[in-house]
């Protein structure tokens, strides 16, 4: 079947593909429902407890957070969520959580019905929270963020997570505390000015594994959703296809990402026939072999001819007419049932070397006059290691062929 070249709006493989988009629901002034947002479309039922914004120093400068808030995110995650935010003094949480959870019984979208998890954003209530949480048997897990309740007042399993200067007590079977460098107990919420994203994305991963264990789920196979999501980019080479398996909210945006993939990867980048190994009938076909995966990363080695501009890999570069073999790393951030996020490195010198754009030896001045100095790149050969460590010598660079040469 001859390879799509170029872009093309009207291909049948082009039409928009339907994303996730449950409407949030109000069920009061301080209550919201929103059902999970993946293509699975139903999950276990969590309960979040928010402080009201118009009590934080909100973030006026900089570019927005890639996160969005905390509702879209766990929905996203493929959990149906009530949100609770105090808007008065005269609030009752007894209450709240059971219009919550009585909402979230009343959604078609929920899964699992006997078993609920709580988590607590806001600090300050969580002392007045925990005497009803305890009360109700349904709560078989809760997350609190900002602060470490006193004593051992916990009976349901916990997982908490403190800023510098708060203290963490004492860990046991049923709570587990992390800290985090952060100054603010608010360090997870996007639109706060003490927002950390590097700690926030950590304490929502620790967070997810937590109450996954907990509820039992939601669960879904990373390996596969990687594999749709590259089989949509290099081999039915779909812009619309391939945007549909990403989660995209703020930062970057789906708009900027689309033109990416549409002007800048998926029609200028060679054809990848992963693990199989088979001949295209392309004259562009290229290799994929996964060396190693783990639930994170990706270690990918990719080998094709550089016979046209590829401008996610050398921008700008005119073919060389080469064959590159190039190690490469994926570490691929995935969000319910699609990709929030890829990063994808490689040995830049090395593609450079084996396209002969980058020599292997330069001029190099020294007290003793001219020399030239051999640089420290490998060629495809470093790639044929990665694959299989038997097939040749390791720290060869360490020899008197390498550096500074008469």
């Amino acid at each position: 079947m001859p390879l799509t070249a170029s872009y093309d709006p009207n291909a049948p493989s082009e039409q928009p593909v339907s994303l996730p988009s449950a409407p949030l629901l109000l069920i009061s002034e301080t209550e919201v429902v929103q059902p999970p947002l993946t293509r699975r479309g139903t999950g276990p039922g969590i309960i979040l407890v928010l402080p009201h914004f118009k009590d934080l120093n909100i973030r006026k400068e900089g570019a927005k957070p890639l996160d969005p808030e905390p509702v879209q995110k766990w929905a996203e995650e493929g959990f149906a969520v009530a949100a609770i935010t105090p808007n008065s003094s005269d609030w009752f949480f007894k209450s709240s959580l059971k219009r919550s959870i009585d909402a979230l019984l009343g959604l078609k979208e929920l899964d699992t019905r006997d078993k609920f998890a709580v988590i607590v954003y806001d600090s300050k209530l969580v002392n007045s929270i925990l005497p009803v949480l305890t009360g109700d048997p349904r709560i078989v897990a809760l997350v609190i963020y900002g602060t470490s309740p006193p004593g051992n007042s916990l009976s349901i399993p916990t997982l908490i997570h403190l800023h510098a200067s708060e203290k963490p007590g004492t860990s046991s079977s049923n709570v587990t505390f992390h800290t985090y460098t952060n100054s603010s107990p608010y360090f997870v919420l996007p639109r706060v000015s003490g927002y950390d994203p590097g700690s926030a994305a950590l304490s929502h991963s620790r967070s997810l594994v937590f109450l996954r264990k907990r509820l039992g789920g939601p669960i879904f196979d990373l390996e596969a959703i990687w594999e749709e999501h590259t089989y949509f980019e290099f081999e039915d080479r779909s812009v619309a296809k391939t945007m549909g398996t990403m989660v995209m909210t703020g930062g970057v945006g789906r708009e900027n990402l689309t033109t990416f993939y549409r002007d800048h990867f998926i029609f200028s980048s060679v054809t990848y026939d992963y693990q199989r190994h088979r001949r295209s009938t392309d004259d562009l076909y290229a290799a994929m072999q996964v060396v190693s995966r783990t639930l994170g990363p990706d270690r990918i080695v990719g080998t094709f001819t550089h016979d046209r501009i590829v401008d996610w890999l050398l921008p700008g570069v005119p073919p060389s007419g080469k064959k590159l073999t190039i190690p490469m790393i994926a570490v691929v951030n995935i969000r319910g049932d699609r990709l929030y996020n890829e990063h994808i490195w490689w040995d830049q010198a090395t593609a450079l070397r084996q396209a002969h754009i980058l020599p292997t030896h330069l001029p190099f001045s020294t007290p003793e006059g001219e020399k030239r100095l051999r640089l420290p790149i490998a060629g495809a050969e470093s790639a044929a290691m990665l694959a299989d460590e038997a097939n040749g010598k390791s720290n060869i660079m360490f020899g008197n062929d390498w550096g500074l040469q008469d």
